[in-house]
């Protein structure tokens, strides 16, 4: 087996649908929220050199090493999955994997990691040990990727943390 179809939901077959798995974390969210699901988010992970892989636009390319990245796709990676392949770089489809939470504020983020903000982006661990992957979207808005069985869990407590801020 060399295609895992399942984790590209392009692939998954005409019956498939994305199911956020924050959806049920989140329903109960007041309005204005300071997070909010990103998890439509395709995202590839990418062997080889950095350097020759072409980005578009909505798309963002996230250095892991020195031969091995991210590349993140607002929407369904179903066409850079191919036009990586075709350019000889190894893609493997991380999008059923992995899901995406935005939050704003960076005193929530403190909060929710010791990660240096400056040095963003950073791996390491949020919300009490789950590890991901933060970038700072624009200003004081991040994203965090996480695995996306530790999604909802991510997602409560930064509801929970957001909650006490707001008191």
């Amino acid at each position: 087996m060399s295609k895992l179809a399942f984790l590209s939901p392009d692939r998954s077959g005409p019956q498939a649908r994305h199911a956020s798995p924050l959806a049920r974390a989140l329903a109960a969210a007041p309005a204005g929220a300071p997070v909010r699901d990103a998890s439509p988010l395709g995202v590839l992970e990418v062997r080889g050199d950095p350097e020759r892989v072409p980005v578009e636009t909505g798309e963002e390319l996230v250095r892991i090493t020195s031969g091995r990245c991210l590349l993140l796709v607002e929407g369904s990676p179903a066409a850079a999955r191919e036009r990586l392949r075709a350019a000889g770089l190894r893609v493997y489809e991380l999008t059923a994997a992995l899901a995406a939470i935005d939050v704003d504020g960076e005193q929530l983020l403190r909060r929710l990691t010791d990660l240096d903000l400056e040095r963003l982006p950073a791996a390491g661990a949020v919300a009490r040990g789950v590890p991901a992957l933060v970038l700072r979207r624009r200003g004081e808005t991040f994203r965090l990727v996480v695995p996306q069985e530790l999604a909802h869990y991510v997602a409560g407590v930064v509801l929970d943390l957001a909650d006490g801020l707001a008191r």
